[in-house]
């Protein structure tokens, strides 16, 4: 059985620009495996906390050394010699140490990055693939079998908006979502083509085909509407029928612009009360018929979920992700009160693997749909991408098809494809 020899944390630099934490692990076989971890611009208020310095006179105060600290000269020391396939101990210890119901000692990155490190390690002891491996722990944990059959199919993220570009959009992610009857190569051809076709259509109109936080362009349009209909343009230069090829998706992240119990919308002339704004989804529901609509109401008007839910088709994914924080008591919530069908699963939302995977087993249980999701500040591990594959999620949302850090996702699952499948 091998032992860990020695982990080292430090900083890096994510994709917005910001400190987050990598780290190595080695095994006492001379074996090393390195990780690091996301972190979230638009953060539902239930997540769990990340650890930053706030240190104003470096990086503004985004910096991590303190949690860097708390891993080589607090956490790190106290797994050398421990055995990696101990990662449900090893995870169990990291929230005893914490011992808050956030993370808000430790800091959910500080857990997640020896998580994932511990993880990786022990597939490597098992000489498994990383998917491979976190599939047997889940079926170990929970006592049930997921059969490993495909690769998710991915949500493209084609338009940022919201918090995640400088632009008039609202609605944060405007995505295409290819069918699931595609094997992934395909879908992935498919999404990086329509992705070209895009930039070509929004030149033509004189749109700006900058990109935003997660590789989506960021055109200045008037009205969510617009990005709608040159998606849909789109969708017809490339000859795809919309509807049974491919498919939209909304990331709508309505807590952004729910103000004083308002909906700042700019798709209308003055904030929209709740009834109001709900005559405006039934409108973009009946225009646009998204298959994915994630996050369209205020992470806290349960009522309001529950209402949507009962009347929305049921071939839309409704998708909690601010509503939901990949929390085990939310996630509950939502079941018994049907107040949605999916929920957006982001490890570092709840910050270690194991827990991950009890959200997983929580959604299974209960025929809850699950996609594993990344964050707008992401780094170069591909970690949720073989998490993906694991526990069989119904999609993966990693951003758009390009950008290196959203693309050494979709590499990854095209590796697995291509690779591993069928062994």
């Amino acid at each position: 059985m091998l032992k860990i020899k020695k982990i080292h944390a430090y900083e890096i630099i994510d994709s917005r620009g910001f400190p987050t934490i990598e780290g190595k692990l080695l095994l006492d076989n001379g074996a090393e495996v390195i990780s690091s971890v996301p972190s979230g611009t638009s953060i539902g208020k239930y997540e769990a906390l990340e650890l930053r310095d706030n240190d104003k006179t470096r990086f503004g105060g985004m910096g991590v050394s303190q949690a860097v600290t708390y891993i080589n000269d607090l956490l790190g020391t106290k797994l050398i010699g421990i055995s990696p396939s101990k990662i449900a101990d090893i995870d169990r210890w990291l929230l005893q140490a914490d011992g808050s119901r956030n993370k808000s000692k430790l800091g959910a990155n500080t857990c997640l990055v020896l998580s994932q490190l511990i993880t990786k390690a022990a597939a490597k002891e098992q000489n498994l693939p990383l998917f491979k491996y976190i599939n047997s722990l889940y079926s170990q944990l929970f006592k049930t079998q997921i059969k490993i059959e495909k690769i998710p199919t991915p949500i493209f993220n084609t338009i940022d908006g919201g918090k995640h570009a400088n632009n008039n959009l609202d609605f944060q992610e405007f995505q295409i979502v290819p069918s699931s009857s595609y094997n992934f190569a395909t879908a992935y051809r498919m999404g990086v083509e329509y992705f070209h076709e895009l930039a070509k259509m929004l030149a033509y109109r004189n749109a700006v085909t900058s990109v935003g936080e997660e590789g989506g362009f960021s055109p200045n349009f008037s009205t969510n509407f617009d990005a709608l209909e040159v998606m849909i343009e789109t969708v017809a230069e490339k000859k795809y029928q919309l509807g049974v090829e491919v498919f939209l998706g909304l990331d709508i992240a309505a807590s952004h612009f729910f103000k004083e119990d308002m909906y700042l919308i700019k798709d209308r002339a003055h904030p929209l009360k709740i009834t109001d704004y709900f005559e405006y989804l039934k409108d973009l529901l009946k225009k646009y018929s998204p298959l994915i609509l994630e996050d369209p109401l205020d992470q806290d008007d349960w009522s309001s979920w529950v209402k949507l839910n009962s009347m929305i088709s049921r071939e839309t994914y409704l998708v909690g992700d601010d509503l939901l924080c990949t929390n085990k008591e939310r996630l509950e919530r939502a079941i018994k009160d049907k107040a949605c069908t999916t929920i957006l699963i982001k490890p570092n939302q709840i910050g270690t693997v194991t827990e991950t995977l009890a959200v997983v087993d929580i959604s299974r249980k209960n025929n809850f749909n699950y996609i594993i999701s990344h964050r707008s500040g992401e780094t170069n591990d591909s970690f949720i991408a073989d998490l993906a594959v694991a526990v069989q999620s119904d999609f993966t949302k990693f951003g758009a098809p390009s950008r290196g850090e959203r693309v050494a996702k979709y590499n990854r699952l095209w590796e697995i494809e291509r690779e591993e499948l069928g062994k």
